[in-house]
């Protein structure tokens, strides 16, 4: 066994006592062990997972010329998987078919479409990572989640928005269904505060079910996007975004 010694501060040194007090440890030691495991196991999660799932590159991304220019076209692993007309639907079969190695769109001979958007401790067990779609210089962090909507389950896409308390659903997926409000609230929204009803459904995501609150909102834009998901479903998870890998990785809480 090899011992490594390190220095910290006063004020580090009593953060630790007090977590290894809290958590039951044994001994300091124990803790700063468990902690350099979960680091390190991370990390090969991480690493395991870019090996096998590269970023975007379009430097690497061989084009063939019998691709009409405007066409575009969703990338997984530095290759080209779906050609499509639209953004709506080459994201929605680029997530469908290739939902961990997809990495982003890109458009042949012509530019994208311009538009914007509104909107603790992690362990490698049960940890999933995803890449971050890259559209233009803009990367975005999509989940295909499905969604209970008067009985039926519904595949959709959906944008991590870690601002939004509450899930929200484009209002034009259930304007044909008469859903009854479990309560109303009142909602801080980016033009001020106004009163919403709350309503109720099942949300299910990589063998996981949840019944989480939502409210309805217009979701409009090249992407399709149909969910915004916010806390009450984020917070059944432990999420990490790794801006300098473009990355998300998520890990079910209490891990299983």
């Amino acid at each position: 066994m090899t011992i490594i010694n390190f220095k910290v501060d006063n004020e580090k040194k009593k953060k630790i006592e007090k977590i290894v007090e809290l958590k039951g440890y044994k001994s300091v030691s124990e803790f700063i062990r468990e902690a350099i495991d979960d680091k390190m196991n991370l990390q090969e999660v991480v690493d395991d997972f870019i090996k096998k799932n590269p970023p975007m590159n379009e430097e690497n991304i061989d084009i063939p010329d019998y691709i009409p220019n405007g066409k575009y076209l969703g990338i997984a692993r530095n290759q080209i998987v779906i050609v499509g007309d639209t953004l709506k639907e080459v994201l929605n079969k680029l997530y469908s078919k290739f939902p961990q190695a997809a990495s982003g769109i890109i458009r042949k001979g012509a530019k994208m479409p311009v538009f914007e958007t509104l909107f603790s401790l992690f362990s490698p067990k049960n940890t999933k990572c995803y890449n971050q779609a890259k559209f233009d210089d803009y990367f975005y962090p999509i989940l295909e989640i499905s969604v209970e909507i008067n009985g039926r389950l519904e595949q959709l896409l959906g944008l991590i928005d870690t601002g939004a308390s509450i899930m929200a659903l484009n209002n034009k997926l259930v304007q044909d269904y008469n859903l009854k409000p479990v309560r109303t609230s009142e909602v801080l929204t980016a033009n001020g505060i106004i009163e919403l009803p709350i309503f109720k459904t099942i949300f299910s995501f990589n063998g996981n079910k949840f019944e989480l609150e939502f409210t309805l909102t217009e979701l409009v834009g090249p992407l399709g996007i149909q969910v915004l998901i916010g806390k009450n479903f984020i917070d059944k998870f432990n999420l990490m975004l790794l801006g300098n890998k473009k990355l998300l990785c998520l890990q079910k809480y209490p891990m299983i």
